[in-house]
């Protein structure tokens, strides 16, 4: 689970919707989506206007994410668009792309009204140009909550360009935002560094960062509830901007990023040169910031080293993000995946000791979001321990979003089993499923191995063989 995604619990359960950054320096981020062919706009036999009528009617996810997907491809490849397409018109004669469309030019034919759930979807993509020109003021005020992070931990200082060899400049990692509109109807900004060009001379050794195992959570969950523990579960906030950066590592920022940000702190104007003609600004990384290589495995370490230095815990030896302490007779253990911690003990006095020393290490900018009671949302999981002595881990959420793909034809009813008597048996004759249901049957298998693995084992035998049928399902 990574620093961006913690708030939100839930939405870090996967979608199937894969995320593309741009390709290369200096060109706009852009999100990819797979092509679909075929969708008619006309029926033949009524000359109706299909988009029409289907607005009026009920469709899964899958079929609203296609419709309009195919209503942008329309939009984008008609003579009279002009957009993202026009630079490559003039460079090849004038004729329009037909072969690859960006989501930037489906989205904009996008109805929110009519693509509601589809919308909050593929907005996770949407980057900070766009995400402006979608959102208004209210996309401008999610970069400046994100922005101000980096302003009030001290994530960085100016740098003038002059001062920077061509090289450092070169090197220089670019600042992403990206925007999405959350189920609630808030706009969330999501801020990183482009790490890619690290990976060029950072070893898998310098990078790498323990996380918790998910069968060591499963296992302190069980002695939890077996030993009726008092269970606290908390975030940190910006974890990754509290750990100090520990190479000379410099961010680029430009663009619709850039104007907010000197809006906000006037003072980097002096710092603001030129690149072709487009303002740019270099900074100075002090702190790790989320999508440098190393971030994670640097706040791991301060953890650590707070956890075992200043809480005297000691770490399992097999599993470095498990620590366990004799505190009153009794074992108290924190475990935690990168910033998400859960602690444990007999006495609930002890583990609100421990809470309050980590909101005064970790919480001093923002405070600490943190769960008391019998109830978690954790890794995106509800572990529930309710009933005493036991406890139950359950993926409501996933288990819906799943659900709500489905088409009717799939959706007919209740099974005793996942796994039917002619689940192995393979016919060889049989015909292949066209590209669009292909898809959906390969991110609805990785959804299921994702759920199987957390909180529905009986899942599995049929997963397993899933798997081996996502290439070219019938």
């Amino acid at each position: 689970m990574d620093d961006m995604n913690h708030d939100e619990g839930v939405d870090d359960e996967t979608t199937g919707v894969e995320e593309i950054t741009e390709a290369e320096e200096g060109t706009d981020e852009t999100t990819g989506v797979e092509e679909n062919t075929g969708v008619d706009r006309v029926d033949e036999t009524t000359g109706v206007d299909t988009l029409d009528r289907e607005r009026t009617e009920t469709h899964t996810l899958s079929e609203e994410f296609h419709q309009a997907e195919q209503d942008g491809r329309d939009a984008a490849l008609t003579p009279e668009y002009a957009g993202p397409n026009t630079r490559y018109q003039k460079r090849n004669g004038g004729e329009p792309r037909n072969n690859h469309v960006l989501l930037t030019d489906i989205m904009d034919t996008f109805n929110p009204d009519t693509h509601r759930k589809l919308f909050c979807l593929v907005t996770a993509q949407m980057t900070a140009n766009k995400g402006v020109k979608v959102f208004g003021v209210a996309g401008e005020m999610a970069i400046e909550k994100e922005l101000r992070q980096l302003l009030a931990r001290d994530v960085m200082h100016g740098v003038h360009s002059k001062e920077l060899t061509r090289e450092q400049r070169r090197a220089a990692l670019r600042y992403l935002m990206f925007l999405k509109e959350k189920r609630c109807g808030t706009i969330k900004g999501r801020g990183c560094a482009d790490g890619r060009k690290q990976r060029l001379y950072k070893i898998k050794a310098e990078t790498s960062s323990p996380a918790l195992c998910i069968e060591a959570l499963f296992l302190s969950c069980v002695i939890d509830a077996y030993e009726r523990r008092y269970v606290l579960t908390c975030d940190i906030p910006g974890a990754f901007m509290q750990a100090e950066m520990d190479e000379l590592l410099h961010l680029k920022l430009d663009g619709t990023i850039l104007e907010i940000l000197l809006r906000m702190e006037p003072t980097y104007d002096q710092f603001v040169t030129y690149e072709n003609g487009k303002k740019v600004l270099y900074a100075q990384l002090d702190k790790a910031l989320y999508g440098a290589v190393q971030s994670a495995l640097l706040f791991w370490k301060k953890l650590t080293a707070f956890v075992v230095d200043v809480l005297g815990f000691e770490i399992n030896p097999y599993d470095a993000c498990v620590a366990n302490k004799i505190i009153n007779e009794k074992q108290c253990t924190i475990a935690w995946y990168v910033d998400d911690l859960k602690i444990s003990h007999k006495d609930p006095t002890v583990v609100e000791d421990i809470f309050t020393k980590l909101q005064e290490e970790f919480g001093k900018e923002a405070p600490l979001t943190v769960t008391r009671g019998k109830v978690h949302n954790y890794l995106g999981m509800r572990i529930d321990f309710s009933i005493e002595g036991k406890v139950q881990l359950t993926m409501p959420s996933l288990v819906n979003e799943i659900i709500e793909q489905l088409p009717p034809s799939l959706a007919s009813g209740p099974c005793a089993t996942p796994a039917a008597n002619h689940l192995f048996q393979v016919n060889t004759k049989a015909e292949k499923l066209p590209q669009d249901s292909s898809d959906l049957v390969h991110r609805m298998t990785t959804q299921l191995l994702y759920l199987c693995k957390r909180a529905r084992p009986d899942l599995q035998t049929a997963v397993a063989f899933l798997t081996t049928r996502v290439a070219a399902p019938d």
